[in-house]
């Protein structure tokens, strides 16, 4: 009952951004609450925020100490129009360090004012000089510990860079116009390494539709996707688990392929070969790691919950085309869910419990009352049984871009955190997984970086590696707090699902009648249509659907019945023609169903038979008509299942009862024309007969 009140007193919180390609934009809300902890701007600094950027590549040691000095290093952009002058860049720190998890975003909730001090002791900050549009100069601050006057160890430090600089009008704020942010543990080594892994999910982080697609195919050869996939092969296996759409593998393979390519879209053949290599790259690192495996595309799984009327139908199409995906490209995976951040709600995981026990990827949106001391992973009980959710418990994201080096930072930052909520709560089970946002951009190097921080050696004794199946499998504790019973993210509509659903059946049509359908063609196309990816562009995705379907509907328009409009049998009973073309590319199976407006008159359909394309069959129909003297008749186009599709070919058929009458009489009339024939033709004889005697008497009255 406290659950269930639990449900609904939180659910009119007001959701976050909710991803629909990656998974960081969500936090963005946060970003500029911890901007507090290291000297937030006010509002006129603020205003030339955007024209400077910077971010950290740099940062040692990885964990303080007394004696350790503080190297911070990155890049500084003139990202506007006009220059910049005087650039300097400080590091910004402040003197206690934050205890745990919760005081951070305690900090962030209540908007508390908990700023930093900017470190500007000569020789401590960097002159940079002059930036002009659209250059770049790096930047490093050296300081000393010993300097800083810390508190010491027992926490984690906010550590940052603030950027001053004069604009073109001649003005300088004390106010920064650049930061970025990251994270310094201060803790000793615990008696026991806490458990470190990384997530890496592999899923398309752009638009649907086969837009950009020379640009993903620059990306697999030497951009971010093959950094990404580079930086997720370096880390160590036993830290490592790879999350995989396939769909990502099968529109990678489009590219390889010319004669697959949409129209105007041109791949090098030596970038086809980079992309060949790195789909098969990706399939090795998927063999040699934990994998789990979420459903094609990644369908709106909201949608699916809020609308059920199609689910079942449309949930099987996933579930083959996830399936089918998988053995093409010869790979296996536990299979799990990844709905959006903001977009899970009770039912929902119930109905992904109901079709399994794969765990769930969800967010802290998702279950608000998780806590750290819990673990990455925990289980929830729902009607259908335990589901396991593996929580995306990572910090809010910070000012400044993320680099290798700052998630390298969060997962030794978490790992601190969880060794202090370790030490004082022999209960917790507090661990360090860190789930990665696809569409990040590591840098050459940057999978070295990170590896580093789920390692024992790498880490300094902090850590040791772990996976996500290694933490379902270790009796992870059970979530009783809140989860959203509704969301107010937007999802796919009622009228999209019916839209595709009709598509699907229009689709197990056309596989019944083609004889080498390419079903899991189709599988794919309709779970394609259902992934998340459409939402922000629902007019899109009507039209795609709208042309897959006259395309389908197009096929089978070629598949026709001939037959005239009336039919008359000479009697009650016989037999008429009834002839299919099909003007298809393919061969096809197709029956006939028969029907009469007369409840009195049956007619036997006809068995389906293989009709090559371009070439028509003839079926000969026999029917009894018995005392009607007339029925319509209605012939569908039938598949083996008995489904009926295309245009109807509705006829009459008459049938004559006088037919036996007409033949007498016409046989009468003939007898009595050969009858009259034959009379006439004695009466002439007769009268030739006569004549020769009637002129030999006239001879002998001569005589």
């Amino acid at each position: 009952m406290g659950r269930a009140l639990s449900h609904r007193r939180r659910s009119g919180r007001r959701a976050h951004y909710d991803d629909v390609v990656t998974m960081r934009a969500w936090l963005t809300a946060f970003v500029v609450a911890l901007s507090v902890l290291v000297g937030a701007p006010t509002p006129a600094a603020t205003a030339s925020d955007g024209s400077l950027s910077v971010q950290i590549d740099g940062l040692t040691p990885s964990r303080l100490s007394a004696d350790a000095t503080i190297r911070m290093s990155g890049i500084i952009r003139n990202t506007g129009s006009t220059p910049w002058k005087a650039v300097q860049a400080y590091l910004v720190i402040p003197r206690g360090p934050f205890e745990s998890r919760a005081q951070i975003e305690t900090a962030i909730e209540d908007g508390q004012s908990y700023t930093g001090e900017r470190v500007v002791d000569a020789g401590t900050f960097a002159e940079v000089g002059d930036l002009a549009p659209g250059a770049f100069r790096r930047f490093q601050v050296t300081v000393p510990v010993s300097r800083l006057g810390l508190a010491g160890a027992g926490g984690v430090y906010p550590v940052g860079v603030q950027i001053l600089a004069t604009d073109d009008e001649g003005q300088r704020s004390n106010d920064a116009v650049a930061r970025a942010t990251t994270f310094l543990p201060w803790v000793s080594d615990p008696d026991t390494a806490i458990p470190a892994g990384v997530v890496w999910p592999f899923t398309p982080t752009w638009g649907p539709g086969g837009r950009d697609l020379e640009k993903i195919a620059v990306s697999a050869e030497s951009g971010q996707l093959r950094r990404y996939l580079d930086a997720a092969a370096a880390t160590p296996r036993e830290g490592r688990t790879i999350m995989l759409d396939p769909s990502l593998l099968d529109q990678l393979r489009l590219l390889t392929d010319p004669d697959r390519l949409p129209e105007g879209v041109r791949v090098p053949e030596a970038r086809a070969d980079a992309v060949t290599t790195w789909l098969a790259d990706l399939r090795r690192l998927a063999l040699d790691s934990t994998t789990w495996v979420v459903s094609y595309a990644r369908p709106d799984e909201l949608a699916l919950n809020r609308y059920p009327e199609n689910a079942e139908e449309l949930w099987e199409r996933v579930d083959d085309a996830t399936s089918q995906a998988l053995a093409d490209h010869a790979l296996t995976g536990a299979r799990a869910s990844w709905p959006t951040i903001a977009g899970t709600t009770l039912s929902m995981l119930e109905d992904i419990r109901g079709r399994g026990e794969g765990p769930t990827l969800v967010s802290r949106q998702s279950v608000p009352d998780w806590e750290p001391r819990l673990g990455s992973v925990v289980s929830l009980d729902t009607v259908n049984g335990p589901l396991p959710l593996l929580v995306n418990g990572a910090l809010p994201d910070i000012p400044g871009a993320e680099t290798a080096v700052t998630l390298r930072q969060r997962i030794l930052t978490d790992a601190a955190l969880a060794a202090l909520s370790r030490d004082g709560d022999s209960g917790s089970r507090a661990d360090a997984l860190t789930v990665v946002d696809p569409s990040w951009d590591p840098g050459a190097d940057g999978g070295e970086v990170v590896a580093r921080a789920v390692t024992t050696r790498g880490s300094g004794g902090l850590t040791r590696p772990t996976t996500a199946t290694a933490l379902v499998r270790s009796a992870p504790l059970t979530y009783t707090g809140d989860v959203p019973e509704q969301v107010d993210t937007t999802s796919l509509s009622a009228t999209d699902l019916d839209r595709i659903a009709t598509l699907s059946r229009t689709l197990d049509r056309l596989d019944e009648v083609v004889v080498d359908a390419d079903r899991a063609a189709h599988h794919r196309a309709v779970a394609g249509l259902l992934s998340v990816r459409w939402r922000p562009d629902t007019a899109m995705l009507d039209r795609a659907v709208a042309n897959e379907l006259a395309s389908v509907e197009s096929v089978l328009g070629d598949i026709a019945i001939d037959s005239p409009s009336t039919i008359t049998l000479s009697s009650s009973r016989g037999g008429f023609p009834l002839t299919i073309s099909n003007d298809t590319k393919e061969p096809v199976r197709v029956g006939l169903d028969l029907a009469a407006d007369n409840p009195s008159l049956e007619l036997d359909d006809i068995a389906p038979v293989e009709i090559d394309a371009g070439e028509r069959h003839t079926f000969t129909v026999e029917v009894d008509l018995e005392e009607q003297t007339s029925s319509t008749v209605t012939a569908r186009l039938a598949t083996e299942s008995g489904a009926t599709f295309g245009e109807p070919a509705v006829f009459n058929i008459r049938s004559s009862n006088v037919g036996l009458i007409v033949w007498v009489t016409m046989g009468a009339a003939g007898l009595l024309v050969v009858l009259t024939w034959a009379r006439r033709f004695r009466t002439r004889r007769r009268r030739r007969g006569r004549a020769p005697v009637a002129d030999a008497r006239f001879e002998d009255h001569d005589e």
